[in-house]
């Protein structure tokens, strides 16, 4: 799928729905699912913010998806040029958020932009099991874990989806609830192009062009989110995968040395493979995760302030600047239990080569590879943005912690 065009990517987006509901009735795992991730993929492809190899051979793709990153920083610029207009704190705290949002979203489309051929091979090392491993040794308990992580990656996106639309319409259609004629955002453009007193036809189209742009850039952000946390859910499914079969290497019997060897050495290769696969994707999306945590502490601190600001002086707003304070809470939250997966998962890697049973009665030589594969287990495998932190829920409430402190600090400077 990594080299699909364009009717590809509709058609296998077609059958997601089909296919999720394959697999939640499926009483008994009798065959793989599919990865999810090929489902944001095409979504972002039919987005117009993936130009791999294939796509990139089209020349409307690239100049569509040109235009879209241009367009996303025209909206930016023209928010930017409206902060010194904010009438009050509570005012700027509402263009700051938006602000910090829309570069995030940027940043990361950028980077899609970038490093699309890469995130291609990492989806094709993340299947590496069903090519490699799987066709030599089947196992109903594998299949079981990956059916599960399938329903719960794709029931999490399909919620995703819902409350980002949800969230969209919430931004498009308040303006016009309010008596005041505003846009979505707050901006400014030449001429009072933005003041429907003066220019109403010149208003409605920037309303419908912000309108559609943020529905975009919605979609878009929530797409990449996908590709890299259900990276994370691949990667922690993978080193559960692992584990079973080095439990079921002790289960073997009635095989000769060889055989056992064997067994054992496709297994190494496995973790091996999946070590080099952190790396790659640490690597590949490094500037995206320093942009998320940065994002996430900005966000976090202005929306909760201005929560605790506006709660005396506007309840609407700070609704609205609470609403905003948990998404931020959310995604970030999301980012580092995915990531605390991993962790967690790299280390039990260790104790089940340790549990392994009978592996006193192997040859001198295996029990030095069982304790080379001990010994590196006993490294965890993160996922980190440098030079900032790793994503975990010590990361999670370090940042929590540094709001507080934030927040403690602007409250007794007012």
């Amino acid at each position: 799928m990594a080299d699909a065009d364009y009717q590809s990517n509709l058609r296998l987006l077609r059958n997601f729905l089909y296919e999720f509901r394959s697999v939640l009735a499926e009483k008994t795992s009798c065959h793989i699912p599919r990865l999810a991730l090929h489902y944001y993929r095409s979504s972002l492809s039919l987005l117009c913010q993936y130009p791999n190899k294939k796509l990139a051979t089209k020349a409307w793709f690239r100049r569509i998806n040109w235009f879209i990153l241009s367009n996303m920083m025209v909206m930016w610029w023209t928010m930017v040029f409206a902060l010194p207009e904010s009438k009050n704190v509570i005012d700027m705290g509402d263009d700051m958020v938006w602000l910090v949002g829309m570069s995030l979203v940027w940043t990361k489309a950028f980077y899609v932009h970038l490093r699309c051929n890469d995130i291609d091979e990492i989806i094709w090392d993340l299947d590496y099991y069903n090519r490699e491993v799987r066709p030599h040794n089947t196992d109903d308990e594998i299949l079981g874990w990956q059916r599960l992580s399938y329903l719960a990656e794709s029931g999490f996106f399909i919620n995703c989806f819902f409350l980002v639309n949800f969230l969209s319409a919430v931004i498009c259609l308040q303006p016009l609830v309010g008596q005041e004629q505003k846009l979505p955002f707050h901006s400014i453009w030449p001429f009072h192009w933005h003041r429907a007193d003066l220019h109403p036809k010149m208003y409605w189209f920037l309303y419908i062009w912000q309108s559609a742009t943020s529905h975009h850039n919605l979609l878009s952000i929530l797409m990449v989110d996908m590709v890299g946390i259900n990276t994370f859910i691949q990667t922690a499914l993978n080193l559960k995968v692992l584990c079973i079969e080095i439990k079921r290497l002790g289960e073997m019997r009635a095989v000769n040395d060889a055989k056992f060897r064997e067994e054992f050495r496709r297994v190494i290769r496995y973790h091996q493979h999946i070590i080099k696969l952190v790396d790659k994707v640490n690597t590949t999306f490094n500037g995206s995760f320093n942009a998320q945590l940065m994002a996430s502490f900005a966000m976090v601190s202005i929306s909760t302030f201005e929560t605790m600001v506006a709660a005396s002086v506007d309840p609407k707003m700070a609704i609205k600047f609470a609403f905003l304070m948990v998404v931020a809470f959310v995604q970030l939250s999301t980012w580092c239990v995915a990531g605390t997966l991993v962790y967690s998962q790299s280390l039990e890697v260790a104790q089940a080569a340790f549990q392994m049973k009978d592996w006193h009665t192997k040859t001198t030589e295996m029990q030095k590879d069982l304790g080379f594969v001990i010994m590196r287990s006993q490294k965890p495998l993160i996922y980190m943005g440098k030079p900032f932190l790793p994503f975990t829920l010590g990361t999670y409430m370090l940042v929590l912690k540094n709001c507080y402190r934030l927040l403690a600090l602007l409250r007794e400077s007012m």
